[in-house]
């Protein structure tokens, strides 16, 4: 334990100075609550016409809290995807790509905690970025609802959960490119394999199997797709959704002790 909480500490050291994180932290916590609150207001200002406004129609009506609520779980459901892709891209692809992974291994840290350190570090930014979004946008349409005098009441405070539930979700779902950067020794390659597992989940989804694929999940639970899709989504395919985290651990840690060439 010792060794993990040395490497926990160097590595939530060298991440804190880094470039992906200071540039990502502020915008992945600002983007939610003001994309939030901006796309209702917007779609409920009858400014919008044509194809904008049929994409915003959903945000039209219904109770104005909890309409903000729901549009900042369906964006963090793919907002924590992508800075978490990145994130992983840079701690893990690009030290194996320019050679300075090597260098660690001639600690007295055994690889496997150093990676366990990493995957650590990673998570918990990621899971303290959703908290702090879903914090601020709680804040930002607790205000705006009050400036109305509408009601922050129950289904705002569900709606809250969602997304908080959703975007933990999604932090988990970073972590298997950690694996993809360990086995490609490239940052860029990893972030290949993020737009492709994007991409690949647009289509899973076309054709109907979104509520059980895990990187479609969160987005379905929060209602990205309707109602309908969203009522698809059960335990089973949470758990499953869940599941992926530990599993992509377990496996960046064997990845990381067999590591030769480095």
């Amino acid at each position: 334990m010792s060794a993990l909480g040395t490497a926990l500490r160097v590595e939530a050291l060298g991440w804190r100075r880094s470039t992906v994180q200071r540039l990502a932290t502020p915008l992945l916590i600002a983007l939610v609550p003001l994309a939030s609150v901006g796309m209702t207001a917007l779609a409920r200002s009858g400014a919008v016409a044509g194809a904008g406004a049929a994409k915003l129609a959903d945000y039209a009506a219904g109770d104005l809290a909890t309409t903000h609520l729901v549009v900042a779980g369906q964006i963090l459901s793919v907002a924590v995807l992508m800075a978490g892709g990145f994130a992983v891209a840079a701690t893990f692809g690009q030290p194996l790509a320019d050679g300075r992974a090597g260098a660690w291994f001639g600690l007295a840290t055994p690889r496997g905690t150093l990676a366990l350190a990493r995957v650590l570090v990673v998570l918990g930014w990621v899971a303290a970025c959703v908290v702090a979004a879903v914090a601020l946008t709680v804040g930002a349409s607790a205000a705006a609802a009050a400036s109305v005098s509408a009601p922050f009441g129950p289904e705002a405070w569900e709606a809250a959960a969602r997304a908080l539930a959703a975007g933990l979700l999604g932090a988990g779902l970073v972590l298997p490119f950690a694996a993809v950067a360990t086995a490609t020794r490239s940052a860029l390659a990893t972030v290949g394999a993020l737009i492709g597992v994007v991409a690949l989940t647009q289509v899973v989804v076309l054709v109907g199997a979104g509520a059980w694929f895990p990187y479609a999940v969160p987005s379905l639970w929060t209602g990205t797709g309707g109602p309908g899709a969203a009522a698809e989504v059960g335990v089973g395919a949470l758990a499953l959704t869940a599941a992926v985290a530990p599993a992509a651990a377990v496996l960046v840690v064997a990845q990381w002790r067999r590591l030769t060439g480095v």
